[in-house]
């Protein structure tokens, strides 16, 4: 009978996984808790916080319906559409399963960073960079944002199937042996990946590029390379002249590439998208290792790593890439978390040996032991920061306690054929919540529907945003000539006379919903209303609401009193102070009022502080701190914390 050995590394490997799972478990627990004490759940289950999740609940929800397997996938049209077709087999028509399968799930995949580090840990034979590695990857703060309980998006499984492949095409090119299970291994996970999030696929076949410069003498592989690199000349060439389907390949790439380093264009699409926006290098070390120090470590680490395994360092290495282009947009973060936290715990660990020798050279003690206290030492260092993040990091969702009411008050106020006419981040929630149909969300926004959702209510006119509205609802905005620059505005109130003429269309029902959040971000529907003049505004802020709890007026002394809040936020001197009650914005000499405006009425529990430029504006008249015109907006319901709902007429 033989008996079973375990090496070190094997010991390393089955440590690693055990501490990682208890550790997700328990993290997983307490955010679940927290969401809970934030009042965001449902029976005791947190519901989803981020945008995009709401796409996977409705179309997991629909393909339930159709009755529809996994294996159909395969056919459908849409991409990246597996994530759907997976909760609609495990949970059906069960909404309760469906919300409760989606909550947990972000922290389960998020264990697939394991596949992302752990493999290169194994290869160089490190324990303490096995486990170091990948617990700095696991628990990396931006990681733990994209993963946390309630948070449902494809990213999960992205870092950890792309450096798997990486991993594939690494093992592939330098070993001499058993090379076809790897080249099997390589191949799954671009089907995988390509039902799961298109691209990432398209960046893990990219992977092949480090196979092709990678030095061998091999005359098979010598052939493979000359049989890729002509293959990858003639997609090319196929792509340039338009062929389909790689010319629709070619425009796939453009376009997301062009959305996600958008921001470094001053693209206000990319801009207004958190993720696509950049980051210092300050920043990017904390959101990938908790602290911009560990980049050191971690550069100093790439560097011996490339000395020492040279050639072989290739593959790895190039993961820099990903951190380069975080710095253009944050998208990428999660790629470079497992080549940085790799490097950052090597780049320790051969420290550590060097400092060890010099200390046994000078002193005659045993290395062994040095290097292992020294190890030791290291351990706060690299995770100090992480660990404190972990700890005190508060899931962030996107949605508030009152978002879900407001979802709650349409559905049971309009019919289900209703048009929902919203901003495109609240698209899919709402979609998902009420069952209606959406102008536009997350998506189908571009500058042209951003335009056409803010530019009624930027605009001043009550009865031109109600028509503009109803006729949108139903007509496409490609029909606006975008393409006009200086002549824009008057093709703009050529069209608006053309829209106030036309007779309505269809009998649906349309419901306007802005919420709260709606209002502090307006810079945004500002610009996007302003997106196709010859000179677009900035984004700044228009608009604050606050309450009135401690606010006192005396006119004729031109006294106010603020809430402490207000001042707190740098309002500490107004332009003017408006008494909005029972008046119209054009019973009020606002040219000679300078920035910013103090609004009241007597008729609100709440006031707001705005400018000229938003202060007559169709979004500013719908707080109802002006006298109220309801020929147009019927008001459903409004409170500035939540925001309101208004039927259109």
């Amino acid at each position: 009978m033989r008996t079973l050995r375990f090496t070190t590394t094997t010991w390393a490997t089955i440590a690693v996984i055990i501490i990682s799972v208890t550790l997700s478990g328990i993290l997983a627990l307490h955010h679940s808790q927290l969401l809970v004490e934030q009042g965001i759940h449902i029976q005791g289950v947190p519901l989803i916080g981020n945008n995009d999740g709401y796409y996977y609940l409705d179309q997991a929800y629909k393909l339930a319906e159709q009755g529809v397997g996994v294996n159909d996938v395969i056919n459908d049209s849409h991409q990246s559409m597996l994530l759907s077709y997976f909760l609609a087999a495990v949970a059906g028509l069960d909404k309760m399963r469906l919300q409760r399968v989606s909550a947990y799930l972000g922290p389960i995949l998020s264990l697939s960073m394991l596949l992302a580090v752990l493999p290169w840990g194994i290869k160089i034979r490190s324990p303490f960079v096995m486990v170091s590695s990948t617990l700095l990857a696991l628990f990396a703060p931006y990681w733990v944002t994209r993963t946390h309980v309630g948070f449902l998006d494809t990213d999960s499984l992205v870092p950890g199937l792309c450096f798997f492949a990486l991993f594939c095409v690494f093992q592939f090119s330098t070993k001499k042996v058993s090379r076809l299970p790897w080249v099997g291994l390589y191949i799954l996970i671009l089907f995988f990946l390509w039902f799961w999030w298109r691209p990432g696929a398209l960046l893990s076949a990219g992977f092949i590029l480090c196979y092709l410069v990678y030095p061998t003498r091999n005359r098979l592989d010598i052939s493979l390379k000359v049989l890729f690199l002509c293959g990858i000349i003639a997609v090319t060439g196929l792509m340039v002249a338009g062929l389909e389907p790689f010319s629709q390949y070619a425009a796939y790439i453009k376009d997301h590439a062009s959305l996600a380093f958008g921001g470094t264009t001053n693209s206000l699409l990319s801009l207004s998208i958190i993720e696509l926006r950049g980051v210092y290098l300050w920043q990017l070390g904390q959101k990938s290792l908790g602290s911009g120090w560990l980049l050191i470590p971690a550069i100093y680490g790439t560097i011996c790593y490339c000395v020492h395994y040279r050639t072989k360092a290739i593959f790895l290495a190039v993961a820099w890439g990903f951190g380069f282009a975080s710095i253009i947009s944050q998208r990428f973060i999660p790629l470079f978390i497992p080549a940085v936290a790799f490097f950052a715990a090597y780049g320790c660990i051969i420290l550590c040996s060097w400092v060890s020798r010099q200390i046994t050279l000078r002193f005659m003690l045993q290395t062994n032991k040095i290097e292992y206290l020294l190890k030791v030492a290291c351990l706060p260092l690299l995770f100090g920061c992480v660990i404190v993040n972990t700890v005190t990091y508060q899931p962030k969702t996107y949605f508030s306690r009152n978002d879900f009411v407001l979802a709650k008050k349409i559905r049971a106020t309009f019919p289900s054929n209703t048009l929902l006419w919203t901003w495109w981040d609240y698209g899919y929630f709402f979609k998902y919540l009420t069952g209606m149909d959406v102008f536009f969300d997350g998506g189908s926004q571009t500058e042209l529907t951003c335009f056409t959702a803010a530019y009624p209510l930027v605009q001043n006119d009550m009865a031109v945003a109600a028509s503009w509205i109803k006729y949108f609802a139903f007509s496409s905005p490609d029909q606006l000539n975008t393409n006009k620059k200086e002549q824009w505005l008057a093709f703009l109130t050529a069209f608006t006379k053309k829209i106030m003429s036309t007779a309505e269309t269809s009998e649906r029902s349309v419901a306007l919903c802005l919420p709260a959040r709606v209002y502090t971000t307006s810079g945004y529907l500002y610009s996007f209303a302003h997106v196709f003049e010859y000179k677009m505004p900035p984004i700044v802020n228009h608009l604050d609401l606050y309450s009135k709890k401690g606010f006192r007026y005396e006119p004729r002394s031109s006294s106010v009193v603020v809430p402490e809040e207000m001042v707190s936020n740098g309002y500490d001197s107004f332009g003017g102070v408006l008494d909005a009650t029972n008046k119209l914005p054009k019973q009020l000499d606002l040219d000679t009022v300078p920035d910013p405006y103090l609004v009241f009425s007597d008729n609100s529990n709440f006031l707001a502080v705005t400018d000229r430029a938003l202060v007559e504006s169709v979004l500013f008249r719908l707080l109802g701190l002006f006298d109220g015109d309801i020929r147009y907006f019927s008001p459903i319901f409004f409170d500035y914390r939540f925001g309101g709902i208004w039927s259109v007429h």
